[in-house]
């Protein structure tokens, strides 16, 4: 009975911490967002930016969060519950590599962005975009390890840890960027990434390197066989749609990208708050128990929720964004502009919140299963994806148009593809 009650009072525990962990966690990231707001607004330097950021962000989806977790926490959980302490060296050449591999493709791609653009300053966004490969590297070396401690079970250091890079980045945010400030307007850009920078290595120091220094009698390894790069996809087909969307509203060079960014922003915590926890909750009871009418249930709450925020949104847009931007060079036109992109943007998300409550389903199926037919899946995603970008180049619609085209057309798809899945749930478990 005692033993019980530990182990309910420890998981009591755990997800307390990860809970306001992550309430602080989304609390600095919005500060930082309205920071960034203050200082920028719909500049041209911020709109290239948040181009260049869009190729880190991209690469981010299918190695890291969620993905990442569900593809080697299971292994590290079982390799724990054996072994209390592990030796990490051939994890830690593994994701050196990968590592520096990651580095090399972003670096590459931003690379092709910044000639594509051919901006003014283009030695000020060549050092922007090696600082942000590097943090997108480094972010992705962490996150190994931040998935072993919670395979570990000290959900405490985990949660302090990832708390701490965020809030140091944020803090030191607004000093860094009034510091470069100081030589220009331009190379203010480069404090938001310094600022990044230091937090990330903050994270890598303070608890990284202890872990990696632990040295158990079992050792582990870590290869590319541990990873289901489809399945990463598919399970962030959302996030990957709102990027691919902020791509193509930056690629005429105009700082549209801003005013769909903060569009995004204000769907995204809508999306963060409501749909995922019901997602989560789902996930969690139908791995437990299947039950297609909880299915349909949640399904149906995340369509009325959704229907009714963006009822809301058609008609306050432009007093939320009011409150929450319009403050510094943030001004009264771009909260126009981004009101505008918002109520353009919001009934395509209906879709999106859908099929994310229908894609719950297929994930509790075998992994084998999973392994076999997701690829079918995700063929028609990078398909549409190329014709769309190929129609895009060849058109001489406006950069906002174009996103909003991207933006219905994937999550159209993305409803047909979770409405398939759906289906295939349905057809396994009636076997």
């Amino acid at each position: 009975m005692f033993k019980k009650d530990y182990i309910s009072l420890s998981t009591f525990i755990d997800f307390s911490y990860m809970f306001f962990s992550t309430l602080i966690k989304k609390g600095f990231g919005f500060i930082r967002e309205l920071i960034l707001a203050f200082f920028f607004g719909s500049s041209t330097i911020y709109a290239n930016y948040l181009l260049l950021k869009t190729v880190p962000d991209f690469i981010s989806q299918i190695t890291l969060g969620n993905a990442l977790q569900a593809n080697i926490m299971p292994k590290f959980v079982k390799l724990y519950e054996k072994y209390k302490i592990l030796n990490l060296n051939d994890v830690y050449n593994f994701s050196k590599v990968f590592s520096l591999k990651l580095f090399l493709l972003i670096q590459f791609l931003q690379i092709s962005l910044i000639l594509f653009l051919s901006p003014e300053n283009i030695i000020l966004y060549l050092i922007v975009s090696i600082i942000l490969s590097f943090i997108s590297s480094l972010n992705f070396f962490n996150a190994i390890f931040m998935t072993i401690l919670q395979a570990k079970g000290d959900f405490k250091k985990f949660s302090i840890a990832t708390t701490s890079n965020i809030s140091i980045s944020t803090i030191l945010l607004y000093p860094l960027i009034l510091l470069f400030n100081i030589i220009s307007y331009s190379t203010s850009i480069i404090g938001v990434v310094i600022s990044r920078i230091i937090g990330v290595l903050s994270l890598a120091f303070l608890y990284v390197k202890p872990l990696i220094k632990e040295k158990g009698k079992h050792s582990v390894s870590l290869t590319f066989k541990d990873f289901n790069f489809s399945i990463l996809i598919l399970g962030n087909i959302t996030h990957i749609i709102m990027l691919l969307g902020r791509l193509v509203a930056g690629l005429d060079g105009g700082n549209n990208i801003v005013f769909y960014t903060y569009a995004v922003i204000i769907i995204n915590i809508f999306f963060t708050s409501i749909v995922v926890n019901i997602n989560t909750l789902l996930l969690k009871f139908i791995s437990v128990k299947k039950n297609i009418n909880v299915v349909l249930v949640s399904t149906l709450l995340t369509a009325i929720l959704g229907g009714l925020f963006i009822y809301f949104i058609l008609y306050f847009s432009k007093e939320l964004i009011e409150i929450i931007f319009q403050r510094g060079s943030f001004t009264y036109t771009d909260t126009i502009a981004t009101s505008n992109y918002l109520k353009d943007l919001s009934w395509s998300f209906i879709l999106i919140f859908i099929s994310s409550s229908l894609f719950q389903t297929y994930f509790t199926l075998p992994e084998n299963y999973l392994k076999r037919n997701t690829p079918k899946l995700i063929f028609p995603l990078f398909f549409t994806i190329i014709i769309l970008l190929c129609f895009f180049l060849f058109n001489d619609y406006t950069a906002k148009l174009n996103s909003i085209i991207m933006i219905y057309s994937l999550s159209s798809l993305s409803f047909v593809l979770s409405v398939l899945a759906f289906l295939k749930y349905l057809r396994y478990e009636s076997k």
